[in-house]
């Protein structure tokens, strides 16, 4: 039996399920309102204006868990200084080397060792997919929407027509994001059915050594083979 490691602390794990929460909701209430000759059903459940009641409550809540957990790492940040946000959170030089690395391993190319850090070009690809996406600007054209006639008097009609075009085209797109991600922490070969980490926050020794190598050789102190 591998010891657990800590990976996300109890505040990340409640972020997360909240953050995970609401956009499920939103793209259960949403989506449907793109395509309702398809998904239809779905809102004639409890009828559209519940719907679009429970779509803004949701997206009121993803607001809300990010200005939280902004208003923490700024917190953060004055506290114990920038150095540990900038390294697992923006992408650098080795995210790059690890991205062409990958990709030439997809294609056969080439083949090298996975060295990861905390987190993967990948996984920091979707952390600012949702914060640029669907934090940022899904957030302020829901605004938008959410109260056109406020908005009326400094934004033309085409103005509103295109933000909502924006806002639904860019659901798809977070869809498309969240999906694959979905997948590959939960369905994929060594996972399925789930991964325990969203609740408990902790990856066995193996996992790390396997998938972290980097993250996991500084946290120990172990050096490269």
């Amino acid at each position: 039996m591998y010891n657990q490691i800590e990976r996300f602390t109890s505040n990340q794990i409640t972020v997360h399920f909240l953050a995970a929460m609401s956009l499920m909701i939103l793209y259960i209430t949403g989506i449907p309102q793109l395509y309702p000759e398809h998904l239809g059903w779905i809102i004639d459940l409890i009828g559209l204006s519940k719907v679009m009641f429970v779509h803004r409550i949701a997206g009121f809540g993803l607001i809300s868990v990010a200005v939280y957990y902004l208003i923490f790492s700024i917190i953060s940040i004055i506290i114990n200084g920038r150095r540990y946000y900038e390294k697992i959170i923006f992408p650098n030089s080795s995210d790059i080397l690890d991205y062409v690395n990958d990709n030439l391993s997809i294609l056969g190319l080439e083949q090298q060792r996975i060295d990861y850090d905390k987190y993967s070009w990948l996984e920091k690809g979707l952390i600012w997919s949702v914060i640029l996406i669907d934090c940022i600007i899904m957030g302020i054209t829901g605004i938008i929407l959410f109260a056109p006639w406020t908005f009326a008097s400094v934004l033309p009609q085409s103005t509103l027509l295109t933000i909502k075009i924006i806002h639904a085209g860019l659901a798809i797109v977070s869809l498309c994001v969240i999906l694959p991600h979905f997948y590959l922490v939960h369905l994929s070969q060594f996972k399925f059915p789930m991964s325990n980490t969203m609740f408990t926050g902790t990856i066995s020794e193996e996992e790390a050594q396997e998938e972290y190598p980097k993250w996991y050789r500084e946290i120990t102190g172990e050096k490269y083979d």
